[in-house]
């Protein structure tokens, strides 16, 4: 089955030490490494929640080990153009959801057949495919 990605499927991998495989945008591995190196993840110290960030030298290398078994596939220009078209005719695609919008398209048109995500309200009215949430049971392989 070929997987599709998303951003917040990733980082959710990156925690539970999967090395995610199928595909994703170029673009998320600057999303990916904007997370990890800017507010960073949420982790439980002494009993309270608070983020932490890496180095950008850490969060370089998690970049490398998280997306070495993942495949690209991107929109050209005019299909990008297109896709942002077509948003307009659905509700609430607006600011940053694009990300989310262009995500779909993406994995629509590589032949994905599942979308991994963490985000369900938002996917799930942009797509017909399948949605999951990165879990032990997910396309993977193991260790970082």
């Amino acid at each position: 089955m070929k997987s599709y990605w998303d951003t917040s499927g990733l980082i959710r991998a990156y925690v539970m030490k999967q090395k995610p495989q199928g595909m994703t945008r170029s673009h998320t591995v600057s999303e990916f490494f904007c997370v990890l190196s800017g507010p960073g993840l949420a982790v439980t110290e002494s009993g309270k929640t608070v983020k932490k960030a890496l180095s950008p030298a850490g969060a370089a290398k998690a970049t490398r080990d998280t997306f070495s078994n993942l495949g690209f596939y991107d929109l050209t220009g005019p299909q990008t153009i297109d896709a942002v078209e077509a948003s307009a005719k659905v509700r609430d695609i607006i600011g940053r959801n694009i990300h989310d919008w262009i995500h779909c398209k993406a994995a629509e048109q590589c032949g994905a057949e599942k979308i991994f995500t963490v985000n369900m309200k938002d996917f799930s009215r942009m797509t017909t495919l399948p949605l999951a949430i990165p879990s032990e049971h997910s396309p993977v392989q193991p260790g970082l």
